[in-house]
C-alpha cells in the first residue's frame, strides 16, 4: 500500500468521508503505522470532541483528566495523539482544554506548576533549583494579566474554531494545590469568571507568599484559558470562524493587543481574517469591540433575555458597515430594530430567534406602551434574507408588531418554523421581490408536526394569494398548509418560474364509494342500450351523480393544467407524508383501528391515512399534462388516494426523464397493514420499468408508544421497524 498521500485512494475516501468518529479513532490509532501515515492526514481535517460523554474516546479522556494528579501518563497519552496530528486539523471543536494544553506548549505551565507538591524542582540542562510551589504560583500570577501570549502553536492551519468549554470544565482540568498538601478540583477562592479582583498581587506581597499560603491569591485558570485561545488565534492567520462563549473576552484582548501593535507599526493578521463570529452575550445589540473584518455575527445568550432601554434610541450607535449577516436573540420592538439596522446599515441577512418582548416591557407585563413609542414607524432596511422562529414567540401575536414586515421591502427569502395566515398578507403587501418561502417545522420542538388534516375539515387558504401575487416566487415550501381547489381555479398563478412546490391541494370534489358504484352502473346501462327505442333515460338523482362525476374530472384536469405550466419545476410535493401520527398509537392500539379481514380472517391495523379530496394520478383525470415537467426530479403524493392503474405507471415510465425519487406508492413501514397485492404489483412494475427512480416512504409520526407485544402480532419485522419509527422521516438532502 502506498503511504505518501491519502488522495491516492479516492474510492476509499468516498467511503470513509471527511470526518472520523471518536469511536473509530480510538481503534485507528492502534493499527499499523502505514495506515496512520496514509489516512490520518485526511481524516483529521475535521476534529470534534462533541458528545464526549457518549464515545469511548471521550469516556477515557474524562477518566484521564479526573486521575491526572496521580496518573499523569494517561492524560499525556491523549495529548501526544493530539500533538502528532495537530498540523492536519482545519476545523476544530473542543469541549475540554486538552487540545490547547497539548498544542500550545507552555501556555498552561503555571497551572501545571500549581498542582505540583509543596516543593518542586525546576531547571534544565542538568541544573536543578528547589523552590516552594506557592512561590512559583505567585511569580506567574502577574503573567495572567499581561498582554496576549505570543508563543507558538502546533495548530497553525485552522479555518474554523468552536470552543464549547464551560467554566466548570476549565476549573476541573487544572486542580489547585490546597494548603494542606492535598488537591482540589474546584476553585475555592473566587467566583469571578475571569479573576478581575484576584490578580492584584504586587511585588510587596510576593515575598510574603513564600511563608503564608493563605496570602497568595489563586492562579486564575479561566483567564489563562482565555489567553490560550487568544494565542491559538494569533497562530492561525487563516482562521475565518470563531464560535465560543468566551468570544467576547477573547476578542477584547486581541483588540487591545492589536491597538498596541498598531502604535508600533505592526499588524494583527488574525483579526483581519475573521469573518464569522458567534458571541455569548446578554446584550441584544452588536458588540462594540467586534473586529471590522467580521461579516457574519451570531448573538446568543446563556442567561435568558434582557429588557432593552429605549433611552438609547437617540444615542449614536457603533456602526459596522461590513456586517452582512446578523443573528439576534430576539427583536423587541421597532425601536430595537431601528438601532440594529443603524449598527449594520448594509445588513443582508437577519435571523430572529424570538419575539419575546413588547416595547421594552417584559412579556406578560400589563403596562401599556407609551404613545411616543407607539407612533415610531418601522425602519426600512436592505435585508434580503429573513429567518424567524415564531414558535418561540410570534410577531403576529405581539403588541406593536402589526407591520413588522414593512421593514423588509427588498426581501428575497423568508424562512420560519411556524406559519400564520397573517404572514401571507404581509408578504404580499410589503415584499414584492420575494423568491423563496420556506416553513420548516422543527421535528423535535414543542410544536412538532401539525396534526394531520381531516377529510372535509375547513381550510384557511392563505397560500393562494402568494401564488397569484408574487411573480418572482421560485420556492414555495409550506408542506402542511393547503390550497383550496376552488380558489386555485379562480385565481391563476403568476409565479410560472417555480422550481419547488411543497404544499397540499385540497377540497377537490370527489365521489364516495357508493356514488362511484352508481356511476359505473349508469354507464353500463347506457352502453347496453342500442337504438333510439332502447335509449336509457336517467332519473334526476342519476343526473346529479353524473354531473358531480364530470365536475370531479374537469376540476382535476384544470389543476393538472395549472401544474403543467410550471415547466421549471424540480420538486413537486402535493402531500408531505402519511397522515398517521401520535394519535394512532398514543395509548396502544384502539379497538376502532383494528379489524378482521374478510379475505384471510386475520386482524390488521386500519391506518386511514389517505384522503380522497385530492388529485388522482390517472390519465383520464389529466395526468398526461404533466409531461411538460421535463425537469422534475422529486415527486411526492403521500396521503393522497392516487388511484393509479397499470397504464398510469407505464406513463410514468416513459415520461419525466429526470425523475429520481417518488414517494406515495410504498407503505412498507406500516406495521400490521393488510397486504395489498394490487399496490405491490404497481411498485414492482415501476421499479422494473424505471429502476433509476427510487421509491421511498416518509413516516410522519412517532411510534415510540406502540407496545411491542401488540405490534408483534401483526408483523414479523416489528423489532427492526419499530426502532426506525422513533425518528421522523427526512426530506431530500439537497433541499
Amino acid at each position: 500500500m502506498k503511504t505518501e498521500s491519502a488522495f491516492d485512494l479516492p474510492e476509499l475516501l468516498n467511503v470513509l468521508g471527511t470526518h472520523l468518529t471518536q469511536g473509530s479513532l480510538y481503534q485507528c490509532i492502534q493499527v499499523s503505522k502505514p495506515w496512520n501515515a496514509t489516512f490520518l492526514p485526511h481524516l483529521w481535517r475535521t476534529f470534534t470532541e462533541e458528545h464526549i460523554e457518549y464515545s469511548v474516546w471521550g469516556q477515557k479522556l474524562t477518566a484521564a483528566i479526573q486521575t491526572q494528579t496521580h496518573l499523569s501518563h494517561e492524560l499525556e497519552w491523549f495529548k501526544d495523539v493530539y500533538r502528532r496530528h495537530a498540523k492536519y486539523i482545519r476545523h476544530l471543536t473542543i469541549n475540554t482544554p486538552t487540545m490547547l494544553d497539548a498544542c500550545l506548549e507552555g501556555a498552561f505551565a503555571p497551572s501545571r506548576l500549581s498542582i505540583l507538591p509543596e516543593y518542586v524542582s525546576t531547571g534544565s540542562s542538568g541544573t536543578t533549583t528547589t523552590v516552594l510551589a506557592t512561590t512559583v504560583v505567585a511569580a506567574v500570577v502577574d503573567d495572567a494579566t499581561t498582554d496576549v501570549d505570543v508563543g507558538g502553536s502546533l495548530l497553525t492551519n485552522l479555518e474554523s474554531l468552536t470552543v464549547n468549554v464551560v467554566r466548570h470544565a476549565v476549573l476541573t482540568y487544572f486542580p489547585v494545590s490546597r494548603a494542606t498538601g492535598g488537591f482540589s478540583e474546584f476553585n475555592s477562592f473566587s467566583t469571578n469568571p475571569f479573576g478581575a479582583s484576584s490578580n492584584n498581587t504586587n511585588n510587596t506581597n510576593n515575598s510574603d507568599a513564600t511563608t503564608d499560603h493563605t496570602a497568595t491569591p489563586p492562579y486564575d485558570r479561566e483567564q489563562r484559558f482565555v489567553k490560550a485561545c487568544q494565542r491559538l488565534i494569533l497562530n492561525n492567520p487563516r482562521l475565518r470562524t470563531l464560535s465560543s462563549s468566551y468570544s467576547e473576552k477573547i476578542l477584547e484582548g486581541l483588540q487591545q493587543a492589536s491597538s498596541q501593535q498598531a502604535r508600533h507599526g505592526s499588524d494583527n493578521a488574525a483579526l483581519k481574517s475573521l469573518k464569522h463570529v458567534s458571541y455569548s452575550s446578554g446584550d441584544i445589540l452588536v458588540p462594540k469591540l467586534l473586529p471590522s473584518s467580521v461579516t457574519s455575527l451570531r448573538l446568543w445568550s446563556e442567561f435568558g433575555l434582557r429588557s432593552y432601554p429605549h433611552t438609547t434610541l437617540g444615542l449614536a450607535p457603533n456602526v459596522h458597515e461590513r456586517l452582512e449577516s446578523l443573528e439576534v436573540i430576539y427583536v423587541e420592538s421597532c425601536v430595537h430594530l431601528t438601532v440594529l439596522l443603524a449598527q449594520a446599515p448594509y445588513l443582508k441577512t437577519l435571523v430572529v430567534n424570538s419575539f419575546a418582548f413588547n416595547y421594552g416591557v417584559p412579556f406578560g407585563n400589563p403596562i401599556a406602551p407609551s404613545p411616543a413609542i407607539e407612533n415610531i414607524p418601522w425602519p426600512l432596511s436592505r435585508v434580503t434574507v429573513l429567518k424567524c422562529q415564531q414558535s418561540r414567540g410570534a410577531f403576529v401575536n405581539k403588541l406593536g408588531f402589526d407591520g413588522f414586515l414593512k421593514s423588509f421591502p427588498m426581501l428575497v427569502e423568508y424562512r420560519d418554523d411556524t406559519w400564520y395566515p397573517d404572514i401571507a398578507a404581509q408578504l404580499v403587501e410589503h415584499c414584492p421581490l420575494l423568491e423563496i418561502i420556506r416553513i420548516r417545522t422543527d421535528a423535535m420542538g414543542a410544536r412538532g408536526k401539525p396534526p394531520p388534516r381531516a377529510l372535509r375539515a375547513p381550510i384557511d387558504d392563505s397560500v393562494s394569494s402568494l401564488l397569484s401575487s408574487l411573480s418572482r416566487l421560485r420556492v414555495l415550501d409550506i408542506p402542511y398548509e393547503s390550497i383550496k381547489a376552488e380558489t386555485m381555479l379562480e385565481s391563476p398563478w403568476v409565479c410560472l418560474d417555480l422550481e419547488e412546490f411543497w404544499c397540499q391541494i385540497a377540497e377537490v370534489p370527489f365521489l364516495t364509494d357508493e356514488e362511484e358504484q352508481q356511476v359505473q352502473e349508469i354507464c353500463q346501462r347506457e352502453a347496453g342500450a342500442i337504438g333510439p327505442d332502447q335509449e336509457y333515460i336517467r332519473t334526476d338523482e342519476e343526473d346529479e351523480v353524473m354531473e358531480l362525476s364530470e365536475i370531479c374530472v374537469s376540476t382535476r384536469k384544470s389543476i393538472f393544467t395549472q401544474l403543467s405550466k410550471l415547466t421549471s419545476l424540480k420538486f413537486l410535493s402535493l402531500s408531505p407524508d402519511f397522515r398517521i401520527g401520535d394519535h394512532l398509537f398514543d395509548h396502544g392500539l384502539v379497538a376502532s383501528h383494528v379489524y378482521k379481514s374478510e379475505g384471510d380472517g386475520r386482524s390488521y391495523i386500519r391506518y386511514d391515512d389517505v384522503l380522497s379530496d385530492t388529485l388522482y394520478f390517472r390519465l383520464d383525470n389529466g395526468l398526461d399534462q404533466l409531461a411538460s415537467l421535463t425537469k422534475l426530479e422529486y415527486l411526492s403524493f403521500e396521503s393522497m388516494d392516487h388511484r393509479m392503474e397499470i397504464t398510469d405507471i407505464e406513463w410514468f415510465a416513459s415520461h419525466l426523464p429526470r425523475l429520481r425519487e417518488m414517494r406515495g406508492l410504498v407503505t412498507e413501514n406500516h406495521v400490521g397493514m393488510e397486504p395489498d397485492p394490487k399496490n405491490d404489483a404497481l411498485i414492482a412494475l415501476i421499479r422494473r420499468l424505471r429502476p433509476d427512480v427510487v421509491q421511498k416512504q416518509t413516516f410522519g409520526g412517532y411510534f415510540s408508544n406502540a407496545p411491542q407485544t401488540t405490534a408483534s402480532r401483526f408483523s414479523p419485522k416489528t423489532r427492526s421497524t419499530t426502532r426506525a419509527f422513533r425518528f421522523r422521516g427526512s426530506r431530500p438532502t439537497n433541499n
